[in-house]
């Protein structure tokens, strides 16, 4: 169950580093700046790459007021854009998502890097159940807990001492609980069907953990990497150049979304797609998640 004024963003931005020695010190400054106003990001670097990947914890919208979450988003994204000239835009890549919860109401937003260069924003709202927020805890109930708390540290301190490896046993038996069925998971690839299309699905048993997809190019890959030119009316559409990128950064987006609609994104390779026409990729299930519903393979 969500609660009222609450929102949570997930998904990665990708990119090159701003030219110059001071690149990653741009990166670094828009980061801080970015987590300041709510959008919670960790950063990575890979020589002249960079990620910054969202924290997907639910938050109190109190803390971007008084922006409404896309455009906060939308705003923080722009700032991005401007550390770039415009011919090195389109080498940025976003799949940040988010999710604003109102009285009755989810607001989803997917926030891409469209040609020219320019933020596009694609929102919907949706009827959800969205519970009032709860009272605050008083004294003597966070007392209760934290007495709580206590007891089941000191329990699993005597099952340490005792040779017992209940972590071990934990992800055995959450492993086990995993009931995605292969009849029952809808593998979606329209919107790069273009280029790569899936071919086979399958999944690793026991237990569920990771499914495996075939790959296979598609009848409009690329010869190479360069831009892909603009149709006759000279526009580049959106998912052609989302591609472009995909294609330079070897990587595709995985969404999983469970029985419960939750989603997690996440990245794989397509580097053996520059040596041979077919890839075996595979997609592990997150740690906990007993079903998966969809999966969705994006640029």
């Amino acid at each position: 169950m969500q609660f009222e004024n609450t929102y949570r963003v997930e998904g990665m931005i990708q990119g090159p580093l701003p030219s110059g020695p001071a690149g990653r010190s741009v990166i670094a400054k828009l980061t801080a700046d970015f987590n300041r106003n709510g959008l919670r990001l960790t950063s990575r670097y890979d020589d002249s790459q960079f990620t910054l990947t969202a924290e997907n914890v639910t938050r109190d919208t109190e803390e971007i007021h008084p922006l409404e979450v896309d455009l906060m988003v939308h705003h923080a994204l722009e700032q991005l854009m401007r550390a770039y000239p415009a011919e090195q835009r389109m080498q940025v890549f976003s799949t940040l998502q988010s999710r604003e919860y109102r009285p009755n109401i989810e607001v989803q937003c997917a926030y891409l890097i469209v040609y020219p260069g320019q933020v596009k924003v694609q929102r919907r709202e949706v009827t959800a159940e969205v519970a009032p927020r709860p009272a605050p805890l008083g004294v003597k109930h966070q007392f209760g807990y934290l007495v709580a708390a206590a007891g089941i540290l000191a329990l699993l301190g005597w099952a340490s001492s005792g040779l017992v490896e209940y972590r071990d046993l934990g992800e055995k038996t959450l492993s086990a609980m995993r009931g995605t069925r292969l009849e029952d998971l809808k593998v979606e690839d329209k919107s790069i069907r273009d280029f790569v299309r899936v071919v086979d699905v399958d999944l690793v048993k026991p237990p569920a953990a990771v499914i495996v997809l075939t790959l296979c190019k598609g009848s409009k890959w690329p010869d190479n990497v360069t831009p892909l030119p603009p149709d006759s009316k000279g526009y580049t559409p959106a998912y052609r150049a989302a591609f472009r990128a995909a294609i330079e950064e070897r990587e595709l987006t995985v969404v999983l979304r469970d029985d419960q609609g939750v989603q997690t994104i996440s990245k794989v390779s397509i580097r053996d797609f520059f040596g041979d026409d077919k890839q075996e990729i595979t997609v592990r299930i997150p740690f906990g998640t007993k079903v998966i519903r969809d999966l969705i393979l994006g640029p």
